[in-house]
């Protein structure tokens, strides 16, 4: 699936619901879009992972030496990332709270879920089937399983309206929230799109 389908539905202004589904079909997309420039075939991409006693939308496994583990919670186009009083939307913000809850949860109990993830690594690697897991074309991941793991998480959902206040406003919720991204469907797929030449 290309990333072309998930902007023709965010341009509809698709629901949750709609652009999670998109992404459950081909896990690959968020997979490549999250993997370092270098290896965007090296990473293993889930939905619904457990986390703690709730599921993350979104799991990705990548980088090499230490494992990267971002958690991605996702949510609809059909709202704008600020709203007209200014403030942020409040399913953005409710998206905030649950990336602030798992990251408590695995810092909380770290050591077992470092080891647990690399179990999982593997047993994906290995052919298994996890929480809907599709592997990258290179086939494993060139990481550590004695080396720490580096936790990240991103927030995707909302249209932009006002890009400088948008960009402020998530600004703020970076610094309230140490180690996510937020981002509203216009600004990811910026990032993530092919630049179309002149």
């Amino acid at each position: 699936m290309p990333l072309s389908e998930i902007a023709s539905l965010v341009s509809q202004g698709a629901s949750e619901r709609e652009l999670q589904a998109e992404f459950k079909r081909d896990l690959s997309v968020i997979g490549a879009a999250c993997a370092h420039p270098a290896i965007k075939n090296e990473y293993i991409a889930f939905s619904e992972f457990p986390v703690g006693h709730g599921n993350v939308d979104f799991v990705v496994f990548t980088d090499r030496s230490r494992m990267d583990v971002i958690l991605i919670e996702v949510k609809g186009a059909n709202f704008n990332f600020i709203n007209a009083d200014g403030a942020v939307a409040a399913d953005i913000n409710f998206a905030a709270q649950q990336i602030r809850e798992r990251f408590y949860q695995i810092q909380s109990n770290y050591e077992p879920f470092r080891r647990q993830v690399h179990v999982i690594r593997k047993a994906v690697e290995s052919g298994s089937q996890k929480y809907n897991s599709i592997l990258g074309s290179n086939g494993f991941l060139h990481v550590d399983p004695e080396k720490d793991i580096d936790i990240r998480g991103i927030v995707i959902g909302g249209r932009t309206k006002d890009d400088l206040e948008e960009s402020r406003a998530r600004h703020q919720l970076e610094m309230a929230t140490p180690r996510a991204t937020f981002e509203s469907w216009d600004s990811w797929l910026r990032k993530n799109l092919p630049v179309k030449s002149k």
